[in-house]
């Protein structure tokens, strides 16, 4: 879905933004709608800078109604009632992860053998993970 915002076309946004409302009462409609979402939807849907929505959640984290999760480098925000797990999406943790896992070195060419003995010198409590995820039983 596009969304036309202050002359500015918003793409792949599925949120609606009613204008002359309140950032912070618009930010919890969208939360009750949706569900968990990152922060940078956030600014992307209300047309405000990551900081000015930043701004926004903290207030309504000091007024005890939401709460933001770290995923990665991804910070998300859901009304305090929110289930974590029931709405954060599998694609967006794995990419997380591939994000992750660049970082340290690991290039998507790579035999898993090959990552593994990367992820043991930079990160080896992913290198455990991995080797479980594939371990023989």
């Amino acid at each position: 879905m596009f969304l036309l915002f202050r002359g500015r076309l918003i793409n792949n946004c599925s949120f609606v933004f009613v204008t002359g409302k309140d950032p912070k009462a618009t930010i919890l409609e969208i939360l009750r709608r949706e569900g968990p979402v990152p922060v940078y939807r956030l600014a992307k849907a209300l047309g405000l800078s990551y900081g000015a929505i930043q701004w926004y959640i903290f207030s309504l984290e000091r007024e005890g109604l939401v709460h933001t999760i770290k995923i990665g480098k991804r910070r998300y925000v859901a009304l305090k009632t929110s289930d974590w797990f029931a709405n954060v999406k599998v694609a967006d943790v794995m990419e997380e992860f591939l994000l992750t896992l660049s970082t340290f070195g690991v290039k998507p060419d790579m035999t898993l053998r090959e990552a593994i003995e990367v992820l043991e010198k930079k990160a080896p409590h992913i290198a455990e993970l991995l080797r479980k995820l594939v371990e023989k039983t």
